[in-house]
């Protein structure tokens, strides 16, 4: 696309057909924030609603972690620079408040530790509602190491490819397919146990 051409469908933007990176620069034009911001709900809501209640368990955790997740979209998404995608970015955010939540309820967590004692939350009303095979997942994945458990819901829940992962958490590809490979084992030995 030539320079005018971009500079005119952002001067008059079908929000829904824009890219991400063109829905960051409308959002540095002033008279676009707002729309823009609306668009990028409306394109990563759902999105981070999963990812974080993946994470949380609780859906009211989850809200919290989500709405901040947002706000700190807000208030930084002028400074995104597009070293990374908005998508990387975004999931970067929701997990960062999502372990805000985790630390908020447990501040002495260790995330290089299991936290099997959240596998107990699963039969509150306030945690998630899964039933049968999904439920019994959900409390094996509480046994996992948290970046264990991060790598498996990224690869798994979300279907997100080990490159965009790696991205996220700073790993190589190798050790996140390591990483997967263990976790995959590791729950297919909790699910046997949990049954």
């Amino acid at each position: 696309m030539s320079a005018q051409a971009h500079s005119t469908s952002l001067q008059n933007p079908n929000w829904g057909a824009l890219s991400d990176s063109d829905l960051v620069l409308a959002f540095k034009q002033s008279n676009h924030k707002e729309p823009a911001f609306r668009e990028v709900i409306r394109r990563y809501q759902k999105v981070v609603y999963y990812h974080v209640r993946h994470l949380l368990l609780s859906h009211d955790d989850a809200d919290d972690a989500a709405q901040n997740t947002f706000i700190r979209i807000w208030e930084n998404l002028e400074d995104f620079r597009g070293e990374s995608q908005l998508k990387s970015w975004i999931y970067r955010i929701s997990t960062n408040e999502a372990l805000n939540v985790l630390r908020k309820r447990k501040p002495n967590i260790d995330f290089d530790e299991a936290q099997p004692e959240m596998a107990d939350y699963l039969s509150e009303p306030t945690y998630m509602n899964a039933q049968g095979m999904e439920k019994q997942l959900q409390k094996a994945l509480c046994y996992l190491p948290y970046k264990q458990k991060l790598v498996f819901v990224l690869r798994y829940f979300e279907d997100l490819d080990y490159e965009l992962i790696g991205e996220l958490t700073n790993t190589s590809v190798g050790a996140l397919k390591s990483s997967y490979h263990h976790a995959v084992k590791k729950l297919e030995i909790y699910l046997k146990v949990l049954r």
